[in-house]
């Protein structure tokens, strides 16, 4: 069963990178350790998945997730009470989704990755949880 992303959550995610919230996505690397990292592309794809632009093709994240495709993204603004989400998933590579993700991608992003070597990761949500503003929510598949 999927699970629907509220216009709240998708407010929040999709306004992140121009309203300085930020998107942490965590994974395990290849050496076996928890590996965080900032992710300003990261946006709402669709009714229940989430899309970042990877710019580095042959990098740590897309090398994990292909064993280990299970992620976690932590959404947060130490000055807005209703900006703190989390999100459970499991990321692929697709690069049949290239042009769409591009697309979606903050200039200030794309700027980063001028040649766009890089490509799509979709992440099919399992579950998401935070603060909204009518309170704590769970949403889960």
């Amino acid at each position: 069963m999927a699970l629907e992303i509220s216009d709240h959550v998708k407010q929040q995610v999709n306004g992140a990178y121009g309203d300085m919230r930020w998107l942490v996505l965590g994974y395990i690397g290849g050496d076996g350790y928890p590996h965080l990292s900032h992710r300003g592309s990261t946006h709402v794809h669709g009714p229940q998945p989430l899309a970042i632009w990877a710019r580095n093709p042959v990098g740590g994240f897309q090398k994990a997730i292909e064993k280990r495709p299970e992620v976690g993204l932590f959404l947060f603004n130490p000055g807005d009470p209703v900006a703190l989400l989390t999100f459970k998933g499991r990321a692929r590579l697709d690069p049949s989704q290239n042009e769409a993700v591009w697309a979606a991608t903050p200039q200030g992003e794309k700027d980063q990755d001028p040649e766009r070597r890089g490509g799509a990761v979709i992440i099919d949500l399992d579950s998401i949880a935070g603060l909204g503003p009518d309170g704590f929510f769970t949403i889960e598949r």
